[in-house]
């Protein structure tokens, strides 16, 4: 079995995980706890809200020789954290405190996770493709897996919240032994070019976040990136992880089955945009769909204020999947192809922190928001604040002619 095929493999029982999570975290909150909206809010921040104080660090620590022989211990810790909830629910103690600190617990071992996991994709990556492609190709299977896990977790009123978790424990326990086989299976091999360039630099050029962010700063197409990426988490991320799961219970007085039927058909529309780009081939200017589906976001968040049945808000949450699986995979594409080697543990985990860390705070506002003026307005502001953006970036040439041919300039 190949390096990229284990790699394949590993980060799909993570994302399968993260599937469970996605409807098990927030119905934990709505369904079982019965919070109010800010009270969901805080729990989707706490999870998120660890990007904003450890994602530059997490990068900093992926740019350190040898970082990568730590990627399956944080897996493992992972399986404790769930592990810990899986008991506390088997014995019926969940709280709010409780599931405030098993997010809080998450978002820490995630802000590690996702640098030092993106860091290490060319090491692994097929050789016989483009690094876009081989990103679409991640991209699909993360989907996949995510789509499985949903559709597990969707199940928790049949099988019981015990049995989802316990799926998730065995899921990131796979994972992580894959990645340690992974990690042995390249040390063995005697390693990358990558990683023995980094060796030479020294650790106090690659552990310098302040480097990372001028870099970034500087960069005339990864600066505009940063701002669309975090708007998006803000926005986008707040809204969905927050007005959703109220949208479903209050207005469409739906349960567990019918929210996971929300999240199944979003993940149905990343895979099939991941589908149509991997069949497209290869996107000479990126920038321009990732505008695109600003705009195209914009319009769906609108149409969905206009509360649809409930049938046409799967329909939307679909195209809304399918918007957001292009912007992400040619996003992540492109900020692949415009970075140095040196720098790319950090810069990825400035992506993440814009993303995951604007997240929590839109989180935290879509859940006052919600409590004074309704999901569906909050929904309807998104929509119109997703369109200005798109009207405001439309002019920055430098993002809308970006070609993959440009390389790692600033």
């Amino acid at each position: 079995m190949g390096l990229f095929v284990k790699y394949l493999l590993a980060i799909g029982f993570a994302a399968l995980a993260m599937g469970i999570q996605i409807v098990l975290l927030p119905w934990l909150a709505v369904g079982e706890l019965q919070l109010s909206a800010n009270q969901v809010g805080w729990v989707q921040s706490a999870v998120l809200l660890p990007g904003v104080v450890l994602m530059l660090f997490g990068g900093a620590f992926a740019d350190r020789p040898g970082a990568v022989r730590l990627l399956p211990g944080l897996y493992g810790l992972l399986v404790l954290c769930h592990g810990f909830m899986l008991w506390q629910v088997g014995l019926g103690m969940l709280v709010l405190p409780i599931l405030l600190g098993y997010a809080l617990m998450l978002g820490i071992c995630n802000a590690f996770i996702q640098p030092l996991r993106e860091k290490v994709l060319p090491l692994f990556a097929s050789n016989d493709s483009s690094l876009q492609t081989s990103v679409v190709q991640i991209s699909l299977c993360v989907y996949v897996a995510q789509a499985v896990g949903v559709s597990l977790a969707g199940h928790m009123d049949q099988w019981g919240v015990t049995s989802i978790l316990a799926a998730q424990c065995v899921s990131v326990f796979i994972s992580a032994v894959l990645f340690f086989l992974l990690v042995r299976q390249e040390r063995r091999e005697g390693g990358s070019a990558s990683h023995r360039s980094s060796a030479k630099e020294g650790p106090s050029s690659v552990v310098s976040i302040a480097d990372g962010l001028r870099f970034v700063f500087h960069h005339r197409v990864l600066r505009h990136l940063m701002v669309l990426v975090g708007f998006n988490g803000f926005m986008h991320i707040g809204v969905f992880v927050v007005a959703l799961p109220l949208l479903a219970r209050d207005i469409y007085q739906q349960d567990a089955l019918y929210f996971a039927g929300l999240q199944l058909v979003f993940v149905g529309g990343n895979i099939v945009a991941t589908l149509g780009l991997l069949r497209r081939g290869l996107v000479d200017r990126p920038g321009r769909p990732v505008l695109f589906c600003l705009l195209y976001a914009g319009i769906i968040m609108l149409a969905i204020s206009a509360q649809p049945k409930a049938i046409g808000l799967l329909f939307l949450v679909f195209a809304w999947g399918v918007v957001a699986g292009v912007a992400s995979s040619l996003g992540k594409s492109l900020l692949h192809q415009q970075v140095d080697e040196s720098y790319r543990g950090r810069v990825l985990s400035i992506y993440q922190l814009a993303l995951f860390g604007a997240a929590p705070l839109g989180a935290l506002a879509c859940g006052y928001a919600v409590h004074s003026w309704g999901a569906l307005n909050l929904f309807k502001i998104g929509g119109l604040l997703s369109l200005a953006l798109f009207v405001l970036y439309w002019g920055v040439r430098a993002f809308w002619e970006v070609s993959t041919e440009d390389g790692s300039s600033s």
